[in-house]
């Protein structure tokens, strides 16, 4: 089953929940992020 959730605050990609599974990450404000946009800030703040 999927179903949507919301919008990616970085590049506005649509995210889902996959049979349990959300297909980002939500941020503590409540923010959703698709896990390529989540990946590459996660790059960023390590260099």
């Amino acid at each position: 089953m999927r179903e949507y959730v919301g919008t990616c605050m970085e590049c506005g990609a649509q995210v889902y929940c996959h049979d349990g599974f959300i297909g980002g990450v939500v941020l503590e404000a409540g923010n959703l992020l698709c896990f390529p946009c989540f990946e590459a800030k996660d790059e960023k703040q390590e260099e």
